[in-house]
């Protein structure tokens, strides 16, 4: 064969194979480059329980269209991520947060250390801001940018002083009644069963309460209005005469707890005076003055026991109350949450 026509042929092989391992696309546009995703905004060490902090993603190439992120928790008891990235940190231990956008995904791992306020130090953050309460009254203030405050008095000299952080001080001389707490007062109620209420707390008291004294958790649910107490300290504890029938017992955070119902009659409420109602009290078996409070946890227990919680949760905070006497509480760390992000 001639030598010129064996070269055409060999051109002619090369430019067919060629074209045929091109994708086709319009001529003078370059090929589409690989589309990534990358997690970006992850904390480098372990974050507490409770703790909230943004993600947010970075898609290569800049202007690549890969659709709506989706975000997802390996774990939820861990931490869980809402549709924006935010995470919150819900209980100790480990998990994988993941972002999926079309065909490509990325993920980080997330540590989450249980919080000891035993150990850990906090104390009161900021200005202390100071409520003066004599004779009757009552008055609720905002705590931070999260919480509300509440003092309640019947006579004698008192007052609360908070902080920035929610921790306070309260501190009473012959009152015949006092309430100074920090926490969740929702003007629109919430769904109970929508939400995860844990409590962090320690504190300190000096002196005494007279007849009766409550410190722990107290609110206020609506549908029915129902009026709750999980009372973890005291001065004196606390005897059936104010809490009504013995409704059962079980174990939580570590300890037993005693379950019990009463019934007001005409009595002062969230929803004003002259309503009648149900209380229900879990008491712990041992006193303490710090550690972690499962809240909902009581909440399961006392509808399993067929005592019905309202459904729209009005007023959740950490609280003590006295019946007179002189004395103080310092409450020097204060972690509430109640699940949302």
């Amino acid at each position: 064969m001639n030598r010129r026509i064996v070269l055409i042929v060999m051109a002619a092989m090369t430019l067919v194979a060629t074209s045929c391992n091109k994708k086709d696309q319009p001529a003078g546009e370059p090929e589409s480059a690989e589309i990534s995703i990358a997690i970006k905004g992850a904390p480098k060490s372990a974050v507490l329980v409770g703790e909230k902090f943004a993600l947010n993603v970075e898609i290569t190439p800049d202007d690549a269209d890969a659709g709506t992120v989706v975000w997802s928790s390996s774990d939820l008891a861990v931490a869980k991520v809402n549709a924006d990235g935010y995470v919150l940190a819900t209980g100790s231990g480990k998990c994988e947060i993941s972002a999926t956008a079309g065909s490509v995904s990325d993920k980080v791992a997330v540590s989450v250390n249980d919080r000891d306020p035993a150990k850990d130090e906090m104390g009161h953050v900021g200005n202390g801001k100071t409520v003066q309460g004599e004779n009757n009254g009552e008055v609720f203030f905002e705590v931070g940018s999260a919480w509300t405050g509440y003092l309640f008095y019947q006579g004698g000299n008192n007052s609360m002083t908070y902080y920035d952080n929610g921790t306070f001080k309260a501190v009473w001389s012959g009152t015949n009644d006092l309430v100074a707490s920090v926490g969740y007062d929702y003007g629109n109620p919430v769904k109970y069963q929508d939400m995860q209420y844990d409590f962090y707390f320690r504190h300190s008291k000096t002196g005494s309460a007279g007849g009766y004294s409550f410190l722990g958790i107290h609110g206020w649910a609506l549908n029915p209005l129902v009026e709750f107490f999980i009372v973890d300290d005291w001065f004196s504890k606390p005897g059936t005469a104010l809490l009504g029938q013995k409704k059962g017992e079980f174990v939580v955070d570590g300890v037993t707890y005693t379950i019990y119902e009463n019934k007001r009659f005409n009595a002062p409420s969230v929803l004003g005076d002259m309503q009648t109602f149900l209380q229900y009290f879990s008491v712990r078996s041992i006193a303490r003055q710090s550690g972690h409070i499962d809240v909902s946890a009581h909440f399961r227990k006392w509808e399993s026991l067929g005592m019905k919680m309202g459904v729209d949760m009005r007023q959740l905070m950490y609280y003590i109350e006295v019946g007179g006497g002189s004395g103080s509480l310092d409450c020097d760390y204060l972690y509430l949450s109640d699940g949302k992000i």
